[in-house]
């Protein structure tokens, strides 16, 4: 009998685990998708900021390459040795133009790689600031069939650290595609590649290849073939770089393919190094090559390709509490809300939406019985959606108190993304958030006068912005001292109408009148109207883009704005309305208006 309960009691424990095995199988949550998580890297050359400094400042004198359009480089990455060569590299550069994205080709060094290229989608930490992905062109390259998404060979690579660093010190506001080649590639493959890669490259980015060229050799050995790989590199020689001596042979093949066709093949400045003009061990040595490529005469630079405009896109209200966030949490993925919208978003040069509630663990309910605050974790969707600037002058930021409002702006900033309308204190809260994208300064305002005046006061510490008359003419005209486009946010309205109210037709007037180009209002949850006025555009509420209201014809459809900029001037404004599922993602919804001005 006794052996027979525990048959039973053994048979009822083994079905209650193939049971729960099942119902597990069957409902797990999905894996987080790689791309939603965001890596950071911490530089390991963080201890030589002084020494970069230093270096930068003695190239202060350094005139510009003698080219009318520089559209690449090759520059060493031997840290700390190379830093002299690095600095003068970068103060030349930044002597001869402005750069938005920096497309930076290396050696694979310990081959990591899962395919012959990889790119990094990480954040590059240094001591002079956190380096952000272009993921518009990560996207578009890893398209192409060349390129895989892995981040195993990034963590320590130094090709790629060594010009992060500079480059943060230099181009502080400048994002990075970083690309790592296998040693097994072979240089036709990578020549095929830079044929692919020059689609990607124009007036906004610049390519450039982060090799050290002899290793291992004596410095009489060692000079006589680092002149060699320099003069296929002042001729341009494209189909040697087999006679190139480096330690990423594919990396300069991709380069001169690249801008082979791009028709950038003048070059300037190209010299040779050796680590014994550094030190005094001039037996174990490794060579340097540093200089640029381009076109020398202004014709020819008026071939290359023409600059893009620059690409804003507005979005409405973001609450990523409640109910988007059980749904998120039960499905395990932060980045869900957006998944069917971030096409659209991501692509743009600058994102901006209206973040309807903190984000953190932490406050006091402080609000009414609607209060929101989204989970840290929550922070992947606005990344993983290309967010840059996100107003927080609205009614529910502050609905956890101090603490979570704080909270906020930290999550924000650490992940690249610029809060506006509220911060640190009054002064804070009323800085215009400056981003320059092809050499045009956007200034980003933001208010709300949904909040209680004791927020907004000068001696308020945290801070939020009320929109009160004067203060918004004084701040837009103010930063338009700084700025090419004053764009203003307003948090206004009624809730659910359909039509803006006079103290939103007159501030927004205002607003223009004092040199904004465009205001952008939210709140209301439904679409308001849009109107040119005295050649300004003004969008009175985009209604929602993630939010739990279906529950009127108004509110189950919204509008994002993608307003094209060229020279400071507004270019063009599309009109992309959007729907909402069952589960409240926002989907295209096929109709769009656009209206050039």
């Amino acid at each position: 009998m006794r052996r027979r309960h525990l048959f039973v009691s053994l048979f009822v424990v083994f079905a209650a685990v193939a049971a729960v095995s099942v119902l597990f199988y069957f409902f797990r949550s999905p894996e987080e998708p790689e791309d939603a998580i965001r890596v950071i890297y911490e530089s390991e050359f963080s201890g030589h900021k002084d020494l970069v400094r230093r270096f930068l400042h003695s190239a202060e004198g350094s005139e510009a390459p003698d080219l009318s359009f520089v559209s690449g480089g090759v520059v060493p990455h031997h840290i700390p040795t190379a830093i002299p060569v690095l600095a003068e590299f970068y103060a030349k550069l930044k002597k001869s133009r402005g750069v938005n994205t920096f497309i930076i080709l290396g050696p694979d060094h310990i081959d990591r790689g899962a395919g012959d290229v990889s790119i990094s989608r990480a954040v590059f930490m240094t001591p002079f600031g956190a380096l952000y992905p272009d993921l518009r062109i990560a996207d578009e390259l890893e398209k192409t069939g060349f390129v895989m998404h892995g981040e195993a060979p990034f963590e320590r690579e130094h090709s790629i650290h060594a010009q992060t660093l500079l480059i943060a010190s230099v181009f502080p506001e400048a994002k990075i595609v970083p690309l790592v080649f296998r040693s097994s590639m072979s240089n036709e493959s990578a020549q095929e590649f830079g044929k692919v890669l020059a689609r990607h490259l124009n007036s906004d980015t610049f390519l450039v290849a982060s090799v050290d060229f002899s290793h291992y050799l004596s410095e009489s050995h060692a000079r006589p073939l680092d002149e060699l790989s320099a003069s296929v590199l002042r001729r341009f020689d494209v189909d040697a770089p087999e006679l190139v001596e480096a330690d990423s042979t594919q990396a300069i093949a991709a380069l001169m393919s690249a801008l082979n066709e791009q028709g950038a093949r003048d070059t300037a400045d190209i010299r040779v190094f050796n680590t014994s003009d550094f030190s005094e061990n001039s037996d174990f040595t490794t060579g340097y090559i540093s200089g640029f490529f381009g076109v020398r005469n202004q014709e020819d630079s008026a071939k290359l390709p023409r600059e893009e405009p620059v690409s804003l896109i507005f979005a409405g209200d973001i609450m990523l509490s409640r109910f988007i966030g059980t749904l998120s949490a039960r499905k395990n993925d932060w980045t869900f809300p957006f998944r069917r919208i971030a096409d659209t978003t991501r692509p743009a040069d600058i994102a901006v939406g209206n973040l309807e509630g903190p984000i953190s663990a932490r406050g006091e309910r402080a609000g009414s019985e609607h209060s929101f605050r989204a989970d840290p974790r929550a922070i992947q969707g606005l990344t993983f959606a290309g967010f840059d600037v996100v107003s927080i002058a609205n009614n529910h930021i502050w609905d956890y108190g101090a603490e979570a409002f704080l909270d906020t702006l930290e999550i924000l900033r650490k992940n690249g993304i610029q809060p506006v309308g509220g911060g640190e204190d009054y002064s804070k809260a009323h800085a215009p958030v400056i981003k320059e994208i092809r050499g045009i300064r956007f200034a980003f305002l933001s208010y709300t006068n949904l909040i209680s005046r004791s927020l907004a006061v000068e001696s308020q510490t945290p801070a939020i912005s009320f929109a009160e008359k004067e203060e918004i003419v004084r701040d837009i005209k103010e930063a338009r001292k700084k700025s090419d486009v004053v764009v203003a946010l307003f948090h206004w309205g009624d809730e659910y109408e359909t039509r803006p109210n006079a103290l939103q037709e007159d501030l927004a007037h205002a607003a223009i009148d004092a040199g904004a180009k465009l205001v952008i209002g939210h709140h209301p949850h439904t679409i308001q109207d849009t109107e040119e006025y005295n050649g300004g555009f003004i969008a009175y509420s985009l209604g929602n883009l993630v939010f739990d209201q279906n529950f009127s014809e108004e509110t189950k459809r919204g509008l994002v704005l993608r307003v094209a900029v060229r020279g400071g001037t507004i270019e063009s404004v599309e009109k992309l309305f959007v729907s909402f599922t069952d589960e409240f993602e926002p989907v295209l919804d096929g109709m769009a208006t656009r209206s050039d001005f």
